[in-house]
């Protein structure tokens, strides 16, 4: 087990450095120029402050330069100042992070949860009418985009309802059900969203472990259903199930602007759209690190959890 963690970590280390470098070239091809951004284009009356300012952010550096500059003060917990806030990039990511997980971790736990009572239902009756009406049902949350089931959800529940706030901006100092009411309408558009996945992966994968000779040898023993079907069958039906939930971590981490803007919540997808719109070079670079990051980190969770369901994948 030891050796699998270390060779998982040693990827990890250099699927990241890897990304850096690819979003550090992704940026340096965007159209417009950080410095232009600043003096908002009076570069030509502002006499020599444009080389002046290039100069004071390292832009007159050569590219490798100035990658391997970013990428040492990254190893170095330093990610760079943000140009439009003129402050430091960390408390801002970590204070957007935290806004992100109010949303992305309740909506997982739900998703999963359901996911998991719902896969099972329709696998142990399928193409009965429970079975189809559960396709149908997360066959629709598959095909409508999140921001509209999020613009519905407003329109139905905020608008003509009047059960929740329209937007979902949280103030300091409010209480933990101030917060669950506050959030509920965002909280369900991701949880339906990922629901709709996992649903179909944990059906899929549990009628596939249904059918194979431990489990009918488990049903000739005599064991109760709800033990073979719980007990033998789940565990080896999660592993696929696994690898979409560390999708969902990284996507409602980072992946969610759509559903931020619908709502005007203010989390790590809004502040990379914020950075783009302002051109803040050192803001986008380090906040698309960040989520990249989260998608790198919730796979090395995966990994981790196949090795718990599965023994034979430590030694692979």
């Amino acid at each position: 087990m030891l050796y699998f963690l270390i060779r998982r970590i040693g990827m990890l280390f250099l699927t990241l450095v890897g990304i850096s470098a690819a979003i550090f070239l992704i940026v340096q091809v965007l159209p417009g120029d950080a410095v232009d951004a600043m003096l908002e284009g009076w570069v030509e009356e502002s006499g020599g402050a444009y080389d002046i300012l290039r100069a004071k952010l390292g832009l007159d550096r050569p590219l490798y330069v100035q990658y391997f500059s970013w990428l040492w003060n990254i190893m170095h917990g330093d990610l760079g100042r943000s140009l439009a806030m003129d402050a430091p990039i960390a408390p801002v990511l970590l204070d957007r992070l935290g806004y992100s997980l109010r949303l992305a971790i309740p909506a997982l736990i739900i998703a999963v949860i359901l996911s998991l009572i719902l896969g099972v239902l329709a696998a142990t009756r399928p193409n009965g009418w429970i079975d189809n009406l559960i396709t149908v049902v997360t066959l629709t949350g598959v095909s409508v985009p999140a921001f509209v089931s999020g613009s519905l959800f407003i329109v139905i529940f905020a608008s003509w309802l009047q059960w929740f706030p329209s937007t979902s901006s949280l103030t300091e100092g409010e209480g933990f059900f101030h917060w669950a009411y506050v959030l509920a309408m965002p909280i369900a558009v991701l949880a339906i969203e990922a629901l709709a996945h996992l649903v179909r992966i944990t059906r899929s994968s549990m009628i596939e472990v249904l059918k194979s000779p431990y489990v009918r040898t488990a049903k000739l023993k005599g064991l109760p259903r709800w033990r073979v079907v719980y007990v033998h069958a789940l565990r080896n039906a999660m592993l696929p199930t696994v690898t979409v939930i560390a999708f969902n971590i990284g996507w409602m981490l980072g992946g969610v602007v759509l559903v931020e803007q619908v709502f005007s919540y203010p989390g790590l997808g809004s502040l990379v759209l914020y950075s783009i719109e302002q051109r803040d070079i050192p803001l986008l670079q380090a906040s698309m690190f960040f989520v990249a990051a989260g998608y790198c980190f919730a796979n090395l969770l995966a990994d981790i959890c196949y090795a718990l369901l599965d023994p034979r994948i430590r030694y692979t």
